[in-house]
């Protein structure tokens, strides 16, 4: 009985740790951007918009839609009765293809939206991956605090244990509490800063109904240089940019609609068919038509409202080109530079060991007091920054890569073995 009680709550220690682990999922870069894929609701968010602006297209669009009337008179005169019915179809005739002209508009204003969607939905990848890179680096700050906590525990205690054999001053600990506490206040700001980032990414990544999601990430982000220069990227954002295509089909779209309106200067020709049955027996089909006059209405005001949008659009569409040149050469600099810190920085790398080795060094008499915490602070601001280089990086590389429209990933890509 008590051999079999010793084997459940070793099964039930084997486990806890597995349901925790189980618990907690590690996601890759391309985990994150497909779990985004499939639960955003921001993506949904962006998909409604895009549908909101195609209704809004399919209703600018021209449909026959024929008006069906029945009169019906009737007539006394004296001892004579006199019925009438008629019964009429009326279909108002644009003469100059005006339909054909808004079902044009409206089929590039929807492809528009479409595109519109696509780097709409493309930024708010990027915000993810961005996110991501985020939180690696303050999981990865997170760590370097502790150890520094670690070391600062471990002579903590052995200056406990000197000043109550008297051989070190209570100064000496006073010192170290003082230290203790100043890295836990920041080690504690840290894991704040990281929850707060988990979260916001949770949010981008996990349907309404998934709650008390717990993930971490992988431990190395890699840094690549990038194979292009800067004019390259700048006409292929030019050519590849989603919402640029979108704008361009905006223009032409507004164009369209500019044509109509002044096609509209003509009123439109009503015709009527119907047929028509009278009581003394006469009947028959009949034939008719109309057309307003436009003696005060020459429809001006719609025709300069549509030129004007017209070319606001285009004029918009010649300062975006301006802009994604101007964005596309900052963020390429911004990512050599980063690429040049980094690579600077890797000539110097700094370990754990170093850590190690200066407590090692204080216990044994090699350093003083000042030197291990001058070691410990240099450790924790040179790893902290060269996990924030690599950060950096990733952000502005994925940056870079969105406002030339996957440019820089697909080069990586098919540049490996």
């Amino acid at each position: 009985m008590n051999s079999s009680k010793w084997w459940i709550l070793f099964l039930v220690f084997l486990w806890i740790p597995f349901q925790v682990h189980a618990q907690t999922q590690t996601l890759s870069l391309e985990d994150v951007v497909e779990r985004f894929k499939q639960y955003s609701l921001q993506q949904e968010l962006a998909e409604l918009d895009k549908l909101r602006k195609q209704g809004a297209a399919q209703q600018y669009k021209s449909y026959m839609n024929p008006e069906v009337s029945i009169f019906s008179e009737q007539l006394n005169a004296g001892t004579l009765d006199y019925d009438e019915t008629t019964y009429q179809i009326s279909q108002p005739i644009e003469l100059l293809g005006q339909p054909f002209l808004r079902n044009k508009s409206a089929t590039k204003s929807s492809e528009a939206a479409e595109l519109s969607y696509e780097y709409d939905r493309s930024v708010l990848i990027q915000q993810v991956k961005s996110l991501y890179a985020g939180y690696w680096y303050l999981q990865h700050k997170l760590e370097v605090y502790e150890q520094a906590l670690a070391v600062i525990n471990h002579v903590l205690a052995s200056s406990k244990a000197r000043q109550t054999e008297g051989t070190e001053s209570g100064l000496q600990v006073q010192r170290f509490t003082v230290e203790k506490n100043r890295y836990l206040r920041e080690r504690n700001n840290v894991e704040l800063e990281m929850m707060q980032a988990g979260n916001q990414l949770a949010a981008m990544i996990t349907s309404s109904e998934e709650t008390g999601f717990k993930f971490q990430v992988e431990a190395d982000l890699p840094v690549e240089p990038i194979m292009e220069d800067s004019e390259t990227l700048q006409d292929y954002a030019l050519t590849h940019r989603a919402d640029l295509e979108a704008m361009e089909l905006e223009a032409e779209a507004a164009g369209l609609n500019y044509k109509v309106e002044k096609r509209e200067r003509l009123p439109d020709l009503k015709v009527n068919f119907g047929y028509k049955n009278q009581s003394d027996g006469s009947e028959g089909f009949v034939i008719g038509g109309g057309i307003q006059l436009p003696i005060f209405n020459r429809n001006s005001g719609s025709i300069t409202m549509a030129e004007a949008k017209h070319r606001s659009v285009e004029t918009s569409m010649q300062l975006q080109r301006r802009t994604i040149r101007n964005q596309v050469d900052v963020a390429y600099h911004r990512v050599q530079n980063l690429y040049a810190q980094w690579q600077e920085m890797q000539q110097n790398p700094l370990s754990a060991e170093m850590l190690e080795t200066s407590r090692s060094a204080y216990q044994e008499g090699r350093y003083s007091l000042i030197e291990l915490l001058d070691a410990t602070k240099a450790y924790v601001d040179g790893r902290s920054l060269q996990h924030r280089i690599t950060a950096d990086y990733q952000q502005a590389l994925f940056t870079l890569d969105t406002i030339t429209s996957g440019k820089i990933l697909s080069t990586q890509k098919t540049s490996e073995p």
